[in-house]
């Protein structure tokens, strides 16, 4: 990759990350922070998420998740999680790692369907502590191209 897309990926988690700060969309377990966003991929830049494997669409999102410990180094875990609609429907999440300077993030891809609202089941796993459950829900919005 060259540094021009390095700069557009360090760009797009350190925005992520301060949304995420802002809106503070984050679960302390103890001495661990778990932070999460979910946004539409049309967000990404088209050379980065070709580089990362993204597909880009109006009804496709990314899921977003990093844990920090008390310091607010980034911890690395194991990432897992399903969306469920409401209907039920469960969408398994496949989390891949992203290492970015000391910054780890797990970055799922989603596909969702227009006013969809849905429930967030996430398990983050680190090294000596029990494994931490997140749930959150959100209605998602079919994108306007730009």
């Amino acid at each position: 990759m060259n540094t021009r897309g390095l700069a557009l990926i360090s760009c797009l988690i350190a925005t992520l990350l301060t949304r995420v700060a802002y809106a503070e969309q984050f679960k302390a377990f103890d001495d661990v922070q778990v932070h999460y966003i979910v946004v539409n991929s049309l967000f990404l830049q088209a050379e980065v998420a070709a580089h990362y494997g993204i597909v880009r669409g109006k009804d496709r999102a990314i899921v977003n998740v990093a844990a920090l410990g008390a310091d607010g180094a980034a911890l690395s875990a194991q990432v897992t999680g399903v969306a469920v609609n409401l209907l039920s429907q469960q969408m398994p999440l496949e989390f891949e790692t992203i290492t970015d300077g000391p910054a780890i993030y797990y970055i799922a891809p989603l596909r969702y369907t227009d006013q969809d609202v849905l429930r967030f089941r996430i398990t983050v796993v680190v090294a000596d502590h029990d494994p931490m459950q997140l749930e959150f829900q959100q209605q998602m919005y079919v994108a306007n191209e730009p």
